[in-house]
């Protein structure tokens, strides 16, 4: 990661009550910052609230060489809220089964990986591409904070990298005619296909989504914690704009995705060995490069519960997030 100047503004210092010091260098990006000086096995109150003001503000938050086991990815999942347990995600429960055999993880870690076991894949996703999404948008409470723990990643040249996308930035930069034509409107989210692209058991890609099951969330969401907005797409793929004929959503949502996947709001982070990653799945989006199929890849996966996404009453006459504008 690329940083700038350290953020005085969230970097915490010593207070009355005892506190970890720690950096946060901001990355020359348009969102994400990299937090330096921290075991995160160690958090005591005081710096988990600095800690979680630096996230709300940077959207993402990358911790070098850490060492979390399972157990300690629970007991840092369940600072930002309550977690979400692999029972409650259907596609989760083959790969769990797998994984549970070489790891025992406990009900909140799921597995992100390529590696099979006896024939059977240890977590989900693969080696191949995942598009830009959103995690579970297709959820009446989308998840809330989410975080991946790298226990064994490629080499950098075979790839693998994350990229994140800061959607209040995206939302910001919108032509006020958009923000005007959009306000009010809400998207349809089916569970078709996975961000992988292959379908959903049962699934296929004649289906009519306006039928299917699924929630349907605002264009233009308001984050429960810092008030400002952002653009809420969730997935492309399994997704319509209600009350447009199909042809008009196509057009819409291509005009949308197309403008908030430009470079100009992306972070894309290299993994190494032992890296935590806590991103604000409320605004960001996120996807995968593929890498070599050869190599393994091994990340712990934890979230927490979300919110029902809403537009606040005065969503346009709202400022921006302050990364909105970096």
């Amino acid at each position: 990661m690329r940083q700038a100047r350290s953020d005085a503004g969230v970097t915490a210092a010593g207070t009355a009550r005892a506190r970890a010091r720690f950096e946060v260098a901001p990355a020359q990006a348009a969102l994400g910052a990299e937090v330096r000086g921290l075991d995160l096995r160690t958090l005591d109150d005081a710096t988990f609230a600095d800690l979680h003001r630096a996230w709300l503000h940077h959207v993402v938050l990358v911790f070098r060489s850490q060492a979390l086991t399972a157990s300690d990815l629970v007991a840092l999942v369940r600072r930002f809220g309550t977690p979400v347990v692999s029972s409650k995600l259907h596609h989760y429960q083959l790969e769990g089964r797998a994984a549970n055999r070489l790891y025992n993880l406990p009900p909140e870690v799921t597995v992100v990986s390529n590696v099979r076991d006896r024939g059977e894949s240890i977590g989900i996703l693969g080696d191949g591409d995942v598009v830009w999404h959103s995690d579970f948008s297709f959820k009446e409470r989308p998840t809330a904070a989410r975080m991946l723990v790298a226990m064994e990643v490629p080499a950098r040249e075979l790839g693998g990298n994350t990229f994140f996308m800061n959607c209040y930035a995206a939302y910001d930069a919108l032509p006020a005619e958009m923000k005007r034509r959009v306000s009010g409107m809400t998207i349809k989210q089916a569970d078709i296909v996975d961000t992988s692209m292959n379908l959903r058991p049962g699934m296929s890609l004649d289906m009519d989504i306006r039928t299917e099951p699924g929630p349907s969330h605002p264009v233009i969401s308001t984050h429960p914690e810092t008030g400002h907005n952002l653009l809420f797409l969730g997935r492309r793929h399994g997704s319509c704009v209600n009350g447009c004929s199909l042809e008009e959503s196509e057009a819409l949502l291509d005009q949308l995705w197309a403008h908030a996947t430009q470079p100009r709001f992306w972070y894309e982070h290299t993994w190494s060995t032992g890296d935590v990653v806590v991103w604000d799945n409320r605004s960001a989006l996120h996807r995968r490069d593929a890498f070599d199929s050869k190599s393994r890849r091994v990340l712990y996966a934890a979230q927490v519960e979300g919110h029902r996404p809403f537009e606040a009453p005065d969503a346009l006459n709202r400022p921006p997030h302050p990364r909105a504008q970096s």
